[in-house]
């Protein structure tokens, strides 16, 4: 007896097949995102089509090996029909795609998950990058992260950096980014991620975003919105919560540091993103505090401000500047 076709299977490989490829783009994205929320039943078509072409993608050296005719042979027999198909089969109108997963399995399994993208600044270097989703990201100096578009999600991987997020709205297909013990989960909006050793800081100028610890279990440890900030010590369940003038945490993007009762040390830190020469401070002069606006421009000015302002001595040496 056969199976009843499902009308939509046909539209639901051929949007797989063009998702996956590289030359994808943001609207493709957003008419599959419409094609998918218009019916249950293209939904259900478009899980079916992603759950055999991962199955496939699992088996691919078996079936590769299965339809592989030996470079030494002329004719090869054929083998007695199975009476159980292997699971991963064809069916219907999936058939095409299941040709498709064979030659490309690879490719497919590592669209399903997303291709990783790696970006790095130096320090005294921003970057502005444009997702193929839609999204936005301005990555400050000294940064690295790590992206991936998949068909279900969106992941970034941040390390010791801080970046701006705005994020294109896909609610079938969140935005997740790691950074240090902690998961930022979006589906669209405004935020910013400050990571140093220790720290990590998340501020959100528009939208919602829900702060994970998965140490802690699947439920998350906060939930953030328009001017709420998440200062969290990595490694620990200390998490501080407070409403803020978001603005503040996206200065960096337009050249200035504003500092609210802020460790020299922690200054320090964020200021050696945007200069090539190092700044370093002694333990003493590190537990100092500052509450300003700082212009990243002139970094000599900048130093001799911060001294200025703390009674610190200014030394160069060849390691950098001094600061004690």
């Amino acid at each position: 007896m056969s199976r009843p076709t499902d009308p939509f299977e046909d539209e639901a490989v051929a949007w797989l097949v063009r998702v996956q490829s590289d030359a994808a783009t943001a609207e493709d994205w957003q008419a599959l995102t419409a094609w998918l929320e218009a019916s249950e039943a293209h939904a259900e078509a478009f899980a079916r089509a992603e759950l055999l072409s991962a199955e496939i993608a699992d088996n691919a050296a078996e079936i590769a090996s299965a339809i592989r005719r030996p470079a030494e042979a002329v004719v090869s027999p054929f083998r007695p029909r199975s009476r159980r198909p292997p699971a991963w089969a064809p069916v219907a109108g999936l058939a095409a795609a299941a040709a498709l997963a064979v030659v490309v399995a690879p490719a497919m399994r590592q669209a399903y998950e997303g291709a990783p993208s790696v970006y790095r600044t130096a320090a005294g270097q921003t970057r502005e990058i444009a997702l193929g989703d839609g999204s936005h990201i301005r990555l400050d100096g000294g940064s690295q992260m790590t992206v991936r578009l998949g068909w279900r999600t969106r992941r970034v991987d941040l390390g010791q950096a801080q970046a701006s997020f705005a994020v294109a709205h896909e609610p079938s297909r969140p935005f997740l980014v790691n950074v240090g013990d902690q998961q930022v989960r979006d589906v669209g909006t405004e935020f910013n991620i400050r990571h140093d050793p220790q720290t990590v800081v998340v501020s959100v100028r528009s939208g919602i975003v829900e702060v994970r610890q998965p140490g802690l279990g699947s439920q998350p440890v906060a939930r953030l919105a328009a001017g709420d900030e998440l200062r969290h010590t990595e490694g620990t369940q200390v998490s501080q919560q407070q409403r803020v003038d978001p603005n503040a945490a996206f200065a960096w993007a337009s050249g200035r540091l504003v500092c609210n009762d802020e460790p020299l040390s922690q200054i320090v830190a964020e200021l050696n993103r945007r200069y090539a020469t190092p700044i370093h401070v002694t333990a003493a002069a590190g537990a100092r505090r500052f509450s300003g606006v700082l212009e990243l421009g002139d970094q000599t000015v900048l130093v001799k401000t911060l001294a200025d302002y703390l009674s610190l001595t200014v030394q160069r040496t060849d390691r950098g500047i001094a600061l004690s």
